[in-house]
């Protein structure tokens, strides 16, 4: 496959490039390539080519593992540009025996990107440690941990992941310090009459998991941090040579709690969006460097879980076919980040975590896992089942390979 007149980010900025691609990887990027005309061309005339995003926090709709979730996760990645993903593993059924993981692999393995599954650290009620081993030996990506759970639990949960080299992937939050909050604790929530998910119960939660991650060496991953707070605590402790990664999503950067306004279903989120303020400050954070992943936090519910009383509607939104677009719409396009920004935390540094060695550039020998992706197209929201409903977003993905092959073409 030869891609011609593509659009390449490089030091110098976007370059025209032509990339050839065989046997599922990139062998020669220059200008002017000629091949046989045997191989499949690809005009891109102008497109930006990017390395296919990488996201490490998603899940299946309504958090149930069924082959349809599967196939239909593995379609929604493609739109979004994401050409590889680690699904968190707190589904039902519950991730807990090497016979589920490996008839779960099976499925996944014939999915149309790179999907990877995360391992629970422990029994959902009883606080007892899964047999990590197994699971990773097993294939098993990452480890998935909640931080308030047993300390020791999270302590050997660490200790798991270096002798497995693997990551350990942490949700920082402590449910005692919230009485059943349902949005941000502030002005909005108190308008509405909602009780309110405190920021100390993410902050705490991180301070300590960052602490006994710098103790023990572990490489830890901070879920979808929501606050500053949680960044510059993270940022103290990689200063201190900790392998930490602190991610966020983008919708905590795009959006604010008054997008719960009206009792807003499709913006309750955990953790939840916060004021203004706050999300100002995530932007800042950004642009200072301290944050390592961006996610689009996919976690989709359908509408029965959603269109009812805000009390009992789960947390969660379908988001990923969106990702690329929604991460150039405010932050590229808005100038908080280059592409080459959005390269290193959409791409560069989830496969470092995953200890993906040839993705998440454009280099000869690098994995052909590429997004053709306009930015001149615009459109319209107009799901109202959508948290960006009634916003313009700029950007659509065109063409997905993946592994060389080309799976989505619109």
């Amino acid at each position: 496959m030869l891609i011609k007149n593509a659009l390449v980010h490089t030091n110098e900025g976007l370059i025209p490039k032509d990339v050839l691609i065989k046997e599922g990887k990139i062998v020669s990027i220059a200008q002017n390539i000629t091949t046989s005309l045997d191989d499949e061309m690809i005009d891109a005339n102008g497109l930006y080519l990017l390395p296919g995003l990488i996201d490490l926090n998603v899940r299946f709709a309504n958090s149930t593992l069924n082959k349809e979730h599967i196939d239909k996760l593995s379609s929604s990645c493609l739109k979004g540009g994401v050409t590889t993903a680690v699904v968190m593993s707190d589904f039902t059924p519950r991730l807990d025996s090497a016979t589920l993981l490996e008839l779960v692999k099976f499925k996944i393995d014939q999915a149309k990107i790179n999907l990877h599954m995360s391992a629970p650290l422990a029994d959902e009620k009883e606080d007892q440690l899964h047999n990590i081993a197994t699971l990773l030996n097993n294939g098993a990506a990452a480890i998935l941990a909640d931080s308030h759970r047993n300390a020791n639990l999270l302590r050997r949960g660490m200790q798991y992941a270096i002798m497995k080299k693997r990551p350990l992937f942490v949700q920082c939050y402590e449910p005692n310090l919230d009485d059943n909050g349902l949005m941000n604790d502030g002005f909005s929530a108190s308008k509405m009459g909602l009780s309110g998910i405190s920021k100390i119960s993410e902050t705490a939660e991180v301070a300590k998991v960052s602490e006994m991650a710098h103790f023990y060496g572990a490489k830890v991953v901070l879920k979808s941090l929501s606050t500053k707070r949680s960044l510059e605590i993270a940022k103290e402790h990689k200063a201190l040579k900790s392998d930490l990664y602190a991610e966020v999503s983008i919708h905590h950067l795009a959006k604010n709690d008054t997008s719960c306004d009206g009792f807003n279903t499709y913006a309750k989120l955990m953790p939840p969006l916060r004021e203004e303020d706050e999300r100002k400050a995530l932007v800042g954070a950004l642009k200072e460097g301290m944050v390592d992943i961006l996610t689009s936090a996919h976690s989709p519910k359908s509408i029965l879980y959603k269109d009812v009383a805000f009390e009992d509607a789960a947390f969660g939104i379908g988001s990923i076919e969106e990702f690329l677009t929604l991460v150039y719409t405010f932050l590229v396009k808005n100038e908080v980040i280059d592409l080459g920004e959005l390269i290193r935390i959409c791409c560069v540094n989830p496969a470092q975590v995953l200890g993906l060695e040839h993705k998440g550039l454009i280099q000869e020998g690098f994995d052909a896992d590429l997004v053709l992706f306009d930015p001149k197209e615009s459109y319209e929201v107009t799901n109202k089942h959508s948290l960006y409903f009634g916003d313009t977003l700029y950007g659509k993905v065109k063409k997905v390979i993946v592994d060389g092959t080309l799976l989505l073409n619109q």
